[in-house]
């Protein structure tokens, strides 16, 4: 039946799940993949024209804010996470979601602007929270669809920033170019939104689990998330482990990776935007897509849940990946090691998290699946905010001068 279901979802309703997905990295991706413009914001003004000289050195704001950002980012994403997972029940998923798209376009707009500081990752937070709870209500496949689009994002961005890097875009012109797409996408995905409630499957999925919640016997909010966390919480932990590893050294250790060839526009220019995020995130498109024929592991026994924390051993193999200045050991000089090393990284990123989404709503009964998709978007923030405050210490272990 469920299978059956699928096949029935709208192309157009699996088209506005995608860009959901997208819009809720967009604007992330785009204040990560501007590195050139963070570094030329926090460069050492007494060197002019030459500031991003090799020889130049870093000065302290340009070591520190991938790392800070990283933290202050995921904090906030992570402090309305767990707000959304509780007034998920109290506030409509119309307000919830246009409010917070709203919100973020404003801020995104201000930010483009100015051209200087991330104001919008809690409403941003707030978005992925509710698209999840969305999502699970529908198809399996609009949450892999969602899931994808987030992937699609950072793809996206990444092509984006190596054009801008050919056409020879000035650092305070490529963020004002990379900032404004965001806004463009942020407005677009309010339009998608609205769209996507008129539609007859929306209104059939909402009255469906509105009915079903009418029979139940009331609880408790409290009761109610500790019933769902109960069924949730090892898919949630899984999650949640597989941002935590990303992110303890990505992108804030691996943009200290440098090429082992001689100095060119490929070492200079082009290999960190292509190999460090290009190539991250077409694998982690690819692990977001496999699952859709090769749902391996499958939810049962703890296969999946062993292979979301044996990618901790990624950690210590791309430290160990080659780098100009650093103090931690250099084992894999040639650039095939990291390429190979960054892919796999990427895809088990993309494949156990979908997995886990995939999964969850299997779990849980209908009226629980928008309860659900809320928690496990808060328990993904905590991951992400305990890796994010470790990275600043393997950034320090990796000793970038």
């Amino acid at each position: 039946m469920e299978e059956e279901t699928v096949l029935k979802t709208p192309l157009k309703v699996t088209v506005s799940f995608y860009m959901l997905g997208i819009v809720t990295l967009l604007p992330w991706n785009f204040f990560i993949t501007a590195d050139s413009y963070w570094q030329y914001k926090f460069r050492n003004v007494s060197l002019e024209d030459e500031w991003d000289d090799l020889d130049a050195g870093l000065t302290p704001l340009q070591v520190s804010f991938m790392p800070t950002l990283i933290i202050v980012s995921n904090i906030f994403a992570t402090l309305f996470l767990v707000v959304n997972s509780f007034i998920v029940t109290r506030v409509s998923e119309r307000v919830r979601l246009l409010g917070s798209l709203c919100v973020s376009f404003s801020a995104m707009l201000l930010t483009t602007i100015f051209t200087f500081t991330n104001t919008d990752a809690l409403f941003m937070a707030m978005i992925q929270g509710s698209s999840y709870g969305l999502a699970g209500m529908f198809p399996i496949n609009c949450i892999n669809s969602m899931n994808s689009g987030q992937a699609i994002a950072g793809v996206f961005c990444s092509l984006a920033r190596i054009l801008s890097l050919v056409v020879g875009d000035k650092p305070l012109i490529s963020g004002l170019v990379f900032f404004s797409i965001a806004d463009v996408f942020l407005l677009a995905s309010i339009a998608d939104y609205i769209y996507l409630t008129k539609m007859e499957i929306y209104a059939k999925i909402k009255n469906k689990a509105e009915n079903t919640e009418s029979t139940q016997v009331a609880k408790s909010d409290w009761e109610t998330y500790l019933v769902v966390f109960k069924k949730v919480w090892l898919m949630g932990t899984t999650y949640a482990g597989t941002l935590f590893v990303t992110l303890m050294i990505y992108p804030a250790v691996m943009v200290y990776v440098t090429s082992y060839m001689p100095e060119s526009q490929w070492t200079k220019v082009y290999f960190q935007p292509t190999i460090t995020f290009l190539v991250f995130n077409l694998g982690d498109l690819l692990g977001r897509e496999t699952p859709r024929w090769i749902p391996w592991p499958g939810p049962e026994g703890w296969s999946l849940h062993i292979l979301g924390a044996a990618r901790l051993i990624f950690v210590p193999l791309l430290m160990l990946c080659h780098g100009d200045n650093k103090t931690f050991p250099t084992v894999f000089n040639h650039d095939s090691y990291y390429i190979i090393l960054i892919t796999l990284f990427a895809f088990t990123n993309g494949h156990v998290g979908t997995l886990t989404l995939i999964y969850y709503p299997g779990l849980l009964k209908s009226e629980e699946l928008e309860v659900g998709g809320a928690i496990m978007a808060a328990m993904l923030g905590v991951g992400m905010v305990v890796g994010s405050l470790l990275s600043p210490g393997f950034v320090a272990l990796w000793g970038p001068k």
